[in-house]
């Protein structure tokens, strides 16, 4: 395959993802639509300085209004033309302006151990295991028929089921998906086919009917119960196999994803819309390997937002499993050398691939891409992009080396190569023409059934799920519960975030947890991954709410972590991963002694 290197005129001020779009725009690639979005339109998440102004510009269809940022700016989300983006960012209102990304599912499939969250629970009645909280899960996969979310009487426990995936009507939230509240969820279960009755398709094995059955499910079917069987349930379902516009060119399917990050945060504000005044949780079992791993993606900073609104709240991430994958690499550039970050391709592979590298601000590195061949295909400098072309003139690779990000002020090199390069091992060249600082770190973004990699040796702190880095969330890794000595999980993903914050907040059980099994009824099925973890704390975090509820007492999301913190089980084996670890292991058992006391002593 015959390579060239090309500069563009694509304006290298903006998003990197949103770079590579418009370069696609500009080869007359057709931007496809999505569930939410209308072809040539583009989901993306906007930091503004001037709600007003946001929501009055003509190209912008609102979304979601997620609240403030400390310093009073809003985190919003919309749709707007691709051919608009670079007027839209600059208008004076818009602060910083990145379009959804897609989402994957936090879970492993090749852990040994079996463990069922019944066996975990403590058999001190929290008010009645939950009751009058509202417990979100936000997932693919919702099997409202299952007895385990549904009440003696056969009634369901959802208070609402969004199906982002469904067919859009008028009062659809943010005009696309269908919503069913609690009586058409019931007239639905009274049909023979439940699922039909509801023009929902569901499959067996499901995601997020494991990852719901963990947090809230009441044993009713399968004799195993969830964390919080008390609860009352809001179910939003993601877009499963959803075109994103950056990664796709309206002629093929992408690999499955789990929604983006636009609807995430719309899914996220809807629930609590949806639990008013009364005190919610909501679980994420979804994430991405990129990003700058220090809380200042917009999406952490919607979710921060969120929590910060009102007391009673909070928001449980997976850590991710990305731990043994070698997706991630560090290093420091020396001034007038370079720094080879060697990326190990396989010789077949059908998919994207993308790679993230941020560096202080004050820096100024450029980018060097060289062949497995040894042919060095360009370089970029500090505020410019690139391309490699093939004889055809089809961009092979695009790349980006943008100067300042608005929200962390850090530079951020951007490497997007379409599928069926030839494979070896290609090296991405960091030559340090101005450095202050001169440290970096990479990440691999994920690549289901093909993951790449950094040859050997890695890295395998910060490898955090992207948006898992937050300063409200509560971030949880895995351990496997079925030793004594509860050893980490091999794949629970490590901290800490990039500007040197201890994440994962604490531990639960990851390794091949019994939860519902979809489209059985009352069967359950075994799942892995820090997705299996996150849902034990969630369903915590609603007993502890609903402790409060009934003392009529409110917690912040600071108060809650405490909780958590002091109610670990700190025994770690010797030589410990503390950046993995957290404050501890949780104890259920415990939890419940720290929550009495604390609302018995005032």
């Amino acid at each position: 395959m015959q390579l060239q290197f090309e500069s563009t005129d694509i304006f290298a001020d903006i998003d990197p993802r949103l770079q590579r779009l418009l370069e696609r725009k500009s080869r007359g690639i057709t931007i496809a639509a999505t569930t939410s979005t209308e072809k040539e339109e583009v989901a993306v998440i906007a930091k503004v300085n001037n709600l007003k102004e946001w929501l009055s510009m003509n190209e912008v269809y609102p979304g979601a209004d997620l609240g403030s940022t400390p310093n009073g700016e809003r985190i919003v989300t919309g749709r707007i033309p691709v051919s608009r983006i670079e007027h839209i960012k600059q208008s004076d209102c818009v602060v910083s302006l990145k379009p959804a990304q897609a989402l994957k599912p936090a879970i492993n499939i090749n852990s040994p151990a079996t463990v069922a969250i019944q066996d975990l629970c403590s058999q001190n009645s929290l008010e009645e295991q939950g009751s009058g909280v509202v417990v979100g899960i936000i997932d693919v996969g919702c099997d409202f028929a299952h007895k385990n979310f549904r009440n003696p009487d056969g009634s369901t426990r959802l208070l609402a089921f969004w199906n982002q995936d469904g067919h859009s009507n008028p009062k659809s939230p943010y005009g696309y998906g269908q919503e069913y509240k609690r009586d058409e969820i019931n007239q639905a279960l009274s049909a023979s086919d439940p699922y039909a009755a509801l023009g929902y398709e569901l499959e067996e094995r499901s995601h997020g009917t494991h990852v719901m059955d963990i947090a809230v499910g009441n044993g009713q079917g399968s004799g195993l119960s969830g964390v919080a069987p008390g609860a009352d349930i809001v179910f939003v379902q993601l877009s499963q196999n959803e075109y994103t516009p950056l990664i796709e060119n309206g002629e093929q399917a992408v690999e499955s994803c789990f929604g983006d990050t636009v609807a995430l945060l719309e899914a996220m504000r809807y629930i609590f819309d949806i639990a008013g005044d009364r005190p919610c949780v909501i679980n994420i079992s979804l994430g991405l390997y990129g990003g700058p791993h220090d809380g200042t993606t917009l999406v952490e900073q919607g979710i921060d937002a969120l929590v910060s609104e009102k007391p009673n709240r909070a928001i449980v991430i997976a850590a991710g499993n990305s731990y043994d994958t070698g997706i991630h690499a560090s290093g420091i550039v020396l001034p007038n050398q370079h720094f080879d970050l060697q990326w190990q391709i396989p010789h077949r592979n059908p998919r994207q691939k993308e790679i993230e590298i941020w560096y202080d601000g004050g820096d100024r590195f450029q980018l060097e891409i060289i062949a497995p061949d040894g042919s060095s295909l360009g370089r970029v400098d500090l505020g410019e992009n690139g391309e490699v072309v093939d004889t055809e003139d089809n961009t092979i690779i695009f790349f980006t080396n943008r100067h300042s990000d608005p929200n962390n002020g850090d530079n951020v090199i951007c490497v997007f190569m379409e599928p069926d390069l030839p494979g070896g091992i290609w090296t991405l060249r960091l030559h340090g023409v101005h450095v202050i600082n001169g440290k970096f770190h990479a990440w691999i973004e994920r690549e289901d059934h093909s993951q790449t990699c950094f040859v050997p040796p890695h890295d395998n702190t910060h490898t955090l799920n992207t948006i898992a880095c937050g300063y409200k969330s509560i971030v949880v890794g895995s351990y496997d519960n079925t030793k004594t000595n509860k050893p980490l999980s091999f794949f629970s993903s490590s901290g800490p975030t990039r500007d040197g914050r201890q994440k994962p907040d604490l531990i639960a059980p990851g390794h091949h947890i019994w939860a519902a099994a979809s489209r059985t009824g009352t069967q359950v099925v075994r799942m892995s991954g820090t997705s299996m973890a996150a849902p034990v704390v969630t369903g915590a975090i609603a007993l502890i709410f609903a402790e409060a509820l009934a003392h009529n007492q409110s917690l912040t999301i600071e108060e809650i972590r405490e909780l958590l913190a002091a109610s670990t089980q700190k025994n770690f084996p010797t030589h410990s991963q503390p950046e993995r670890y957290g404050y501890g292991a949780i104890d259920l058992n415990a939890v419940v002694l720290a929550v009495q006391d604390k609302f018995n002593r005032l």
